[in-house]
């Protein structure tokens, strides 16, 4: 049997996958909180509350890690390849790509706890 090389696209896309899953679930409803509720007060002050004692919660820290990562991951990823459809082919653009969305998601990681 042959050496078959192995690829290092499983786990990317799977971060690329979760990135791009997260990003269409969680982002209109944070964009409706951020942008139209929080501004107008259509939110009152237990409502902020609640919104802080979830986010200091480690379950809510856990999703907030999560909605910050992954759509990160999933962004530099499609960046990634849609150079390479345009035909610009960066030496060593999957180390400068994965390692940007690495260093965001340690830094994430950090900031977040």
């Amino acid at each position: 049997m042959k050496d078959q090389k192995r690829s290092n696209e499983p786990p990317v896309w799977l971060m690329f996958g979760a990135g791009t899953s997260i990003s269409a679930i969680f982002f209109p409803v944070l964009i409706l909180i951020v942008g139209f509720l929080l501004p107008f007060g259509l939110i009152n002050e237990n409502g902020l509350r609640n919104i802080y004692l979830f986010i200091n919660s480690w379950w809510g820290q856990v999703i907030l890690l999560a909605v910050l990562i992954f759509p990160v991951w999933g962004a530099l990823h499609r960046i990634h390849h849609g150079l390479h459809d345009f035909k610009i082919h960066l030496p060593g653009s999957a180390a400068i790509f994965y390692g940007l969305a690495t260093l965001f998601s340690i830094l994430a990681f950090f900031a977040v706890l």
